[in-house]
C-alpha cells in the first residue's frame, strides 16, 4: 500500500514540476495545471472537475488537465496532492469525503483541511435513492416494507466506504429500521452500471451520476437525502417527506491547492471560478449535470469548512461507520439476486 501511494505521489510531484519563482506566479499559469481527482473518470467528482477544467482552460488560455487517482475514498489522491509543490500547478477537488475521512482516520499522513489552501466551492450535489425497476417498488415506503420482509437480502451500492452516499445509506437504514447489504465501488458510475444491469437492487448516488441514466426505464428514482428538495430535481421528495426522519446528507465539492500556494495564484483561481459562475450558460451546464452552483470563494469556503468538519464527524458517528471498514477494500462478487417485488 505504501509503495503504491508513493508511486502516485511521484506522479503528482512530476506534474507540479520545480518550485515556481515569484515572477512566474505573476504570470500564472505558464504551463498546464493538473487537477487531481480521487475518483475514476465518469464519477461525479470527475464530471464537475472536467466542467470547471474546460472553463479554466478557456479563461487562462492554458490547459487544465484532470488527473484521476482513485482509491480509499479519495484519500490516495488527497495524500498525493497535499505534498505536491505549492506552486499552483497541482490542484485538488475536495469533497465531504475528506471531512468524513478526517473524523475516521486521524492518523492519516496529512491533516484536512490544514494541508490545503481553499480556492472556491464548485457546487453542491444531492444524493438520490434509486432502485432497479424489477424490484417492484415505486416509493421509499414500499422499499422499506420490502426490506423488512426480506432482511439483508437487498444490496445497495455507493461510490465507496465513508463517502457521503454511504453515510446517507447507513443513516437511512438506522432510521427506517431495515437491513441492506453494502457493496462498495470505486466510483458511483460503476455502481450505476450494475444497478441498470440488475446486479444491484438499490443505489445511493450523487445526482450527476443519476443524470446519465435518468432516462433508462430500468431504474426508478425515489428520493433525495438532503433536508430540502433539490432545485435540480424538485420532483423528488426528501426522505423526511416519505416518513424516514433524521437523514440530512448533501454533497459538496471544492477546489483546493497545497498549503503554501502563493496568495496571488490562489486569488486568481478563485476569481476565475467566480467569473465562470457569472455566466448564465455555464451555470445552466452545471445544473444540467446535476450540480447546484454555489459561489463561495476563499474566505467563504474556509468558513464553510469550519462548520462542515464537525457536522460530518457527527454524521459518521451516527452512521456507525468504523475505521476497520474504511481500511478494508470491498469488492462485490455476489451473483445477482432475483428481484420480483416479493
Amino acid at each position: 500500500m505504501l509503495r503504491r501511494l508513493l508511486a502516485l505521489i511521484a506522479v503528482v510531484l512530476l506534474a507540479g514540476g520545480a518550485s515556481t519563482a515569484v515572477s512566474e506566479a505573476q504570470i500564472y499559469p505558464i504551463r498546464p495545471v493538473h487537477i487531481v481527482v480521487g475518483f475514476p473518470a465518469g464519477s461525479t467528482t470527475d464530471i464537475l472537475a472536467r466542467i470547471y477544467a474546460d472553463k479554466l482552460t478557456e479563461y487562462f488560455n492554458q490547459r487544465f488537465i484532470v488527473e484521476n487517482i482513485p482509491g480509499h475514498s479519495s484519500n490516495d489522491a488527497a495524500a498525493a496532492a497535499a505534498i505536491a509543490e505549492p506552486d499552483g500547478y497541482t490542484l485538488f477537488v475536495a469533497s465531504n469525503a475528506q471531512s468524513a475521512n478526517a473524523a475516521l482516520l486521524p492518523e492519516q499522513p496529512f491533516a484536512f483541511p490544514n494541508a490545503f489552501a481553499p480556492i472556491a466551492l464548485l457546487g453542491r450535489v444531492p444524493t438520490v435513492v434509486v432502485v432497479n425497476r424489477a424490484l417492484g417498488v415505486g416509493s421509499i415506503r414500499e422499499l422499506v416494507a420490502l426490506a423488512k420482509a426480506r432482511p439483508g437480502a437487498l444490496r445497495y451500492g455507493t461510490s465507496g466506504l465513508a463517502t457521503g452516499p454511504h453515510i446517507a445509506a447507513e443513516l437511512f437504514k438506522a432510521s427506517a429500521g431495515i437491513r441492506l447489504e453494502h457493496v462498495s465501488y470505486r466510483g458511483s458510475h460503476e455502481a450505476a452500471a450494475d444497478l441498470v444491469a440488475g446486479r444491484l437492487e438499490v443505489l445511493f448516488a450523487p445526482l450527476p451520476t443519476i443524470a446519465g441514466i435518468a432516462a433508462d426505464r430500468r431504474i426508478v428514482q425515489l428520493a433525495v437525502t438532503g433536508a430540502r428538495r433539490s432545485a435540480v430535481a424538485p420532483q423528488l421528495p426528501t426522505l423526511a417527506e416519505t416518513g424516514v426522519a433524521g437523514v440530512d446528507v448533501s454533497l459538496w465539492f471544492g477546489l483546493m491547492a497545497p498549503r503554501g500556494v502563493p496568495t496571488e495564484i490562489q486569488r486568481e483561481l478563485a476569481n476565475a471560478i467566480g467569473r465562470a459562475l457569472e455566466s448564465r450558460l455555464f451555470k445552466e451546464n452545471l445544473t444540467a449535470s446535476g450540480a447546484e452552483p454555489v459561489r463561495a470563494p476563499i474566505e467563504a469556503f474556509s468558513a464553510f469548512l469550519e462548520l462542515d468538519m464537525p457536522l460530518w464527524a457527527t454524521q459518521v458517528s451516527r452512521a456507525g461507520i468504523s475505521i476497520d471498514e474504511v481500511d478494508r477494500p470491498a469488492v462485490s462478487t455476489a451473483p445477482a439476486l432475483p428481484v420480483n417485488g416479493h
